[in-house]
């Protein structure tokens, strides 16, 4: 459960918070008590293989004509490295 911070509060001490946030704390911002932002700590991106994404598509239940129009774009789109060969 975030905790809550107004506009005003996060205007007069954006330090204390945003130190808790770098500690793992999570802050909702309101204006007037309606929530208008979260703050989270940053989530490093990871690298996710082409494997993992077919798996979660299928899952998904992704549909044919997205299926063919991906494998269209594929095969159309030169993907060889225009550098190899170069040095």
């Amino acid at each position: 459960m975030p905790k809550t911070i107004s506009i005003g509060e996060l205007r007069q001490n954006p330090t204390r918070m945003l130190r808790e946030v770098k500690a793992g704390a999570t802050y909702m911002v309101t204006d007037h008590g309606e929530p208008i932002a979260e703050i989270a700590p940053r989530r490093q991106p990871r690298w996710v293989c082409g494997e993992e994404i077919d798996s979660v598509l299928r899952e998904l239940g992704a549909d044919d004509s997205w299926a063919r129009e991906i494998a269209t774009e594929r095969s159309v789109v030169d993907v060889s490295d225009p550098w190899q060969g170069a040095r």
